[in-house]
C-alpha cells in the first residue's frame, strides 16, 4: 500500500468514526425536528443580512469580526493520522510513514482555509455593506489570516510538548495578544491600500510555517507524540460529549506532583468542628478537580448568556429561578458523589454533622453563582445601556 492511499482509507475511517459518534447522540428525529430546522433557520438570517444589515451591527465597532477571524486562526491542530500500530508494522518503513505525516499536514492547512473561508462568508455582508471594505482588501485579509493560522498550527504542536498547565495558558495567552495586536497593524496597512507588503508577509510566514512544521514532524523520535495527538484529535468529539454529560465520571489526570491549591494543606476554618472539617475537605476536592469546576461554571455561563439574550425579563426571571433549582440538585449531587469516593468522608455519611455540612456548603456555592449571573447580566444591562442598544 502507498501513502496516498493509505491516508485515503484512514481519512475515510475517522469520517465514519466521527459520523458514528455524532449519530449516538442525534438520531433520525433529532436531525429532522431540530438540526434541520435550524439549518433553514440560519440560511434564512444569512439571506436577510444581505437584504438588509440588521439593526445590532451599527454598534459592533470591526475590532470585533477582527477578534473573531483571529479566533478562527488559532484553532486547529495538525493531524498525523498516525495508530499505535504503525510502531509496530510501519517503524521499518519511514518513508511511507513520511509521507504519510506530508499528506496530513496538507490536509490539515486546507481544512483550516476551508474553516476560514466559512468565517469569511459568514461576514461577507457586514464586511461589504457595513464596513465598506473593497473586494481586493477582504482578499489580502483572507490571505493573512490563511498564513497566520499555518504559523499556528507550529506553535500549538510546540506548545503542546509543555507539560505545565500554567505555562501553556500563559504562552498562548502571551501569542494571542500578539495576533490581535499584529492583526491590527495588518489592518491599518491594508486600509492605507498597501497590499504588495502584507501579501509578502503573508507568503514568508506560510513558507516558513510549512517549513519548520515539516521539519517537526520528520524527527523519527516524535512518533509517540503524533499518535498521541491523533488519538487526542479523534476523540475530541467524544471528550466534548463526556463533559456535556454530568452524570459521567470525568477524573483528572495530574502531571504534577503537588497539586496548585492548598498544597500545604493549610486549615481554612481555624473553629474546628465536624462540619467546618466536612466543607474544608470539600472544597479543596473541588479546587483541585478542574471538571468540577468545569461543570459547575459551565451552567454559570450558560444561565448568564440565556438571560443576557433574552430580552422579556419574565423570561429572565423563569430562568433565574430555574438556574436555582437545577444548581442545588447538582451541588446534591456533587456533593454526594465526592462524599461517596472519598475514603474520610465514606464512613461519616450518616452523621448529623454530614448533613448540617452539606446544607451549609451547598447553600454557599448557590449564592456564590447567582451572585456572579446577578453580576454579569448587570454589568451586560449596563453596556448596553451606555452604547445605547
Amino acid at each position: 500500500m502507498n501513502s496516498r492511499k493509505l491516508f485515503f482509507s484512514r481519512l475515510i475511517k475517522n469520517w465514519r468514526y466521527q459520523w458514528n459518534v455524532f449519530r449516538s447522540i442525534a438520531d433520525w428525529t433529532v436531525i429532522i425536528y431540530i438540526l434541520v430546522p435550524a439549518v433553514i433557520f440560519c440560511g434564512i438570517i444569512y439571506r436577510s443580512w444581505w437584504i438588509e444589515l440588521p439593526v445590532w451591527i451599527h454598534n459592533i465597532p470591526f475590532i470585533i469580526p477582527f477578534f473573531f477571524l483571529s479566533f478562527l486562526a488559532w484553532i486547529g491542530h495538525i493531524r498525523t493520522y498516525l495508530v499505535e500500530a504503525d510502531k509496530v508494522f510501519l517503524v521499518k518503513q519511514l518513508n511511507l510513514v513520511w509521507r504519510l505525516k506530508i499528506l496530513s499536514y496538507c490536509n490539515s492547512l486546507l481544512w483550516q482555509i476551508l474553516v476560514m473561508g466559512t468565517g469569511f462568508l459568514c461576514l461577507l455582508p457586514f464586511l461589504l455593506h457595513y464596513y465598506l471594505l473593497s473586494w481586493q482588501e477582504i482578499l489580502v485579509l483572507f490571505v493573512y489570516f490563511n498564513a497566520l493560522q499555518s504559523c499556528f498550527l507550529l506553535l500549538k504542536y510546540h506548545i503542546r510538548k509543555i507539560a505545565s498547565i500554567f505555562q501553556k495558558s500563559f504562552i498562548m495567552f502571551f501569542l494571542f495578544l500578539i495576533c490581535i495586536w499584529s492583526s491590527q497593524w495588518i489592518y491599518r496597512i491594508v486600509a492605507n491600500q498597501y497590499y504588495v507588503p502584507v501579501y509578502v508577509i503573508s507568503g514568508i510566514l506560510l513558507i516558513l510555517s510549512i517549513f519548520f512544521s515539516l521539519k517537526a514532524l520528520r524527527k523519527i523520535g516524535s512518533l509517540d507524540l503524533h499518535i498521541e495527538m491523533e488519538q487526542e484529535r479523534k476523540t475530541s468529539m467524544v471528550q466534548f460529549i463526556y463533559l456535556a454529560a454530568p452524570e459521567i465520571e470525568k477524573p483528572v489526570i495530574m502531571n504534577r506532583k503537588k497539586p496548585r491549591t492548598f498544597k500545604n494543606s493549610k486549615r481554612i476554618f481555624k473553629k474546628r468542628t465536624p462540619s467546618n472539617g466536612f466543607i474544608e475537605l470539600f472544597i479543596k476536592i473541588i479546587l483541585r478537580n478542574s471538571s468540577y469546576l468545569y461543570g459547575y461554571f459551565m451552567l454559570i455561563n450558560s444561565t448568564t448568556w440565556a438571560m443576557i439574550i433574552v430580552p422579556p425579563l419574565w423570561i429572565k426571571i423563569i430562568i433565574f429561578i430555574g438556574f436555582s433549582i437545577m444548581m442545588y440538585g447538582w451541588l446534591i449531587s456533587l456533593w454526594n458523589k465526592v462524599c461517596q469516593y472519598h475514603p474520610l468522608m465514606k464512613k461519616y455519611m450518616e452523621s448529623d454533622d454530614f448533613f448540617s455540612a452539606r446544607k451549609k456548603g451547598v447553600m454557599v456555592m448557590i449564592a456564590l453563582a447567582l451572585g456572579i449571573v446577578f453580576f454579569f447580566n448587570y454589568v451586560a444591562w449596563y453596556v448596553m445601556k451606555m452604547v445605547g442598544v
